[in-house]
């Protein structure tokens, strides 16, 4: 009986170990396949993870791609500018030398032609009325001074002389009294003058006894009778602005017919 016993734990061991053994290959089976999948899954990350880096290396380079295509658009538009700027300013340059060449010619015309008038003005006073005779030679001497030198450009030459031109004119415009000295029949006086435009020009001893007028068909002075004392008092008064202007009986060159 104690044979068939063991015979039997034998047996039922056998043939639990045969209903155990298919059970543990199962497990193993599943625990293969889990690993394996794990391993998939894990790859795949990788694999994912590769590809979002180079996504987004794709995508900063494309970013870069674009930021370079307009830093190119931008350099083409300013090499574009600059070109034109160059183009312009090439341009100038040739106008500068034309003008150059032109300044150089006018000055060359310019200078006798300032000669000219520096010496027709010098003429004109001689010819003119002799008033303040001393300030307007001085004027032309300055004038002949400054065409002379040579650190004077011509522009500023032709401004002085254009400036003296003015002054002249100017004198035909205004009434004027000064103070000066009269020298006629080899005596010397002290005379106030009163100017009037260029039409008119008088004088007055300083004590009023003695008064003249300038005579242009004469080239002279000529003396004048007390009829005008009171009006070239007046005059000198007005043109000292100690007066009011008024009608003032003068004595003045009858006007000429025109030719």
């Amino acid at each position: 009986m104690l044979i068939r016993s063991n015979r039997w734990v034998v047996a039922c061991l056998f043939a639990l170990t045969g209903i155990m053994t298919p059970g543990v290959t199962l497990a193993d089976k599943v625990d293969r396949i889990i690993e394996g999948e794990q391993a998939n899954v894990k790859s795949a990350v990788q694999s994912q993870e590769r590809v979002n880096k180079i996504a987004d290396k794709t995508q900063q380079l494309f970013q870069d791609f674009q930021l370079e295509l307009k830093r190119i658009e931008d350099l083409t538009s300013y090499n574009t500018q600059l070109t034109q700027q160059i183009r312009r300013q090439q341009q100038g340059m040739l106008e500068t030398e034309k003008a150059i060449e032109d300044v150089a010619i006018i000055e060359r015309q310019l200078t006798p032609l300032l000669d000219r008038m520096v010496l027709s003005l010098e003429t004109f006073i001689r010819l003119d009325a002799p008033f303040l005779l001393e300030e307007r030679f001085g004027r032309i001497a300055f004038l002949k001074h400054t065409l002379a030198r040579a650190d004077v450009t011509i522009a500023e030459k032709f401004r002085q002389v254009v400036d003296a031109y003015k002054v002249e004119m100017e004198y035909g415009n205004t009434i004027e009294s000064y103070r000066g000295t009269l020298t006629r029949d080899e005596r010397s006086s002290e005379v106030e003058f009163l100017r009037v435009g260029r039409i008119g020009l008088m004088y007055q001893t300083l004590d009023g006894s003695e008064r003249g007028a300038w005579n242009k068909e004469t080239k002279s002075w000529q003396e004048l009778g007390s009829l005008y004392a009171r009006d070239i008092r007046l005059g000198l008064k007005v043109a000292k602005k100690q007066a009011a202007p008024e009608m003032l009986t003068l004595p003045m060159p009858a006007p000429e017919p025109a030719p």
